[in-house]
């Protein structure tokens, strides 16, 4: 085996500007932007994160917002459900995933498949109620596409209470329908055809996604892998294994073997920031160029995945507060991080109140060692931006 190439040095403003050019940030927006600069974008990120909450805007219209200003969120949907140029899938989590790389995900399905959760829960339905999967099957070969509250019996079951706020489990309704139906799709034997009212709704993969998709051969394991780590390195730009790992939720082990043998085809290198413990690949070629500009980022941000990597390149502890009880909430309930050039300098809580037409600025928080005076003007000005965006008339609370 050859040896390793030394260790690229990077500064720490170095490092962050290659961490936010690789996401798509910090680079002048266009003045008006296209669907093609949409797809662009999304072709770039390869995985935007999907979630149910909606006291702003769902979150995976946000990143595009971030990136390229307001946009006509109906873009985003034509890309997964009319176009097909993403489909709806597991990927970091519940995600858009660009479709190309449905062969490349294969391996997952056919892993979560045979796995202990799902055989199990097979084994507890079968017995519970014979042949419902047989008949679920059934409804959405001769009915399809289906919400799982469309079949004949959703299977419903009684609702256990959590520790998450109850704010936050609107979405959540057991049901043996809703959970056969969810893990026949993470499976491969169901695919998402479209949303109403975010509930999916399921078809034939045969129906949904495109026949060339569908008909390519699965890589192996290795390959498929190898793929991922490829796509998350360009995404990224600078990630040490646990956040190359985290952006298609691979196993950490894999990912490092994944990494040494693209190291070897050049695609990464290794890298040092100064100042930082940390080992990371650097994207062969990654832009470090100036970060300009201003954003407001969803919590779900993929630039923000990776927490430990946020605090070592940004120093920002990016928590999620939305599942936890307002008592012991910090900052509040739907933060957006604030990003201003390649530095991360405050948060803030917001909220569409639709019916009076405002946005409304719950909290805001700048960052140790920022000057309010510095950030304010580019987050009101972005937050106008928001507002305009959704179609809301005027910012309260600022």
């Amino acid at each position: 085996m050859p040896a390793a190439p030394p260790a690229v040095e990077l500064g720490p403003d170095q490092a962050r500007r290659i961490a936010v050019r690789a996401q798509g940030l910090g680079a002048p927006r266009p003045a008006s932007p296209t669907a093609a600069d949409l797809e662009e974008l999304v072709q770039r990120l390869a995985v935007v994160q999907i979630d149910a909450v909606n006291t702003l805007v769902r979150s995976h219209y946000l990143p595009a917002f971030s990136r390229l200003g307001p946009y006509p969120r109906a873009w985003m949907d034509d890309l997964a459900y009319e176009r097909r140029v993403t489909y709806d899938t597991w990927g970091h989590v519940a995600s858009f995933v660009t479709t190309d790389l449905y062969p490349a995900l294969g391996w997952r399905r056919a892993h979560y498949a045979r796995g202990s959760r799902w055989v199990a829960f097979l084994t507890y339905v079968e017995a519970e109620r014979p042949g419902y999967l047989d008949d679920v099957v059934r409804q959405v070969t001769e009915r399809g596409p289906l919400a799982f509250t469309d079949l004949d019996d959703p299977g419903r079951r009684a609702k256990v209470p959590g520790h998450y706020a109850e704010s936050s489990l609107r979405w959540w309704r057991p049901a043996d329908g809703k959970e056969i139906m969810g893990g026949l799709w993470r499976a491969g034997r169901l695919a998402v055809a479209g949303r109403r009212n975010f509930e999916r709704l399921f078809d034939l993969p045969e129906r949904v996604l495109p026949a060339g998709v569908l008909g390519a051969p699965e890589p192996a394991v290795e390959d498929a892998q190898r793929e991922l780590v490829r796509r998350s390195i360009t995404a990224l730009g600078l990630a040490s294994d646990g956040a190359l790992a985290d952006y298609f939720r691979l196993p950490v082990a894999a990912t490092r073997a994944r990494a040494r043998e693209l190291a070897e085809e050049g695609v990464l290198v290794p890298a040092r920031v100064a100042g930082s413990p940390a080992r990371y690949h650097l994207a062969a070629g990654a832009d470090d160029g100036p970060a300009v500009g201003a954003a407001l980022l969803s919590p779900f941000d993929s630039l923000l995945w990776d927490r430990r990597r946020a605090r070592d390149l940004f120093g920002f502890d990016h928590v999620f507060e939305l599942y936890v009880p307002a008592a012991r909430r910090r900052y509040g309930y739907f933060v957006l991080p604030f990003l201003v050039g390649d530095r991360l300098v405050g948060r803030v809580d917001v909220t569409a109140d639709r019916a009076s037409g405002a946005l409304v600025v719950v909290a805001r928080h700048h960052e140790d060692g920022v000057d309010p005076a510095a950030a304010d003007g580019p987050l009101a000005a972005e937050l106008a931006a928001l507002a305009t965006w959704l179609e809301l008339d005027r910012v309260v609370g600022l």
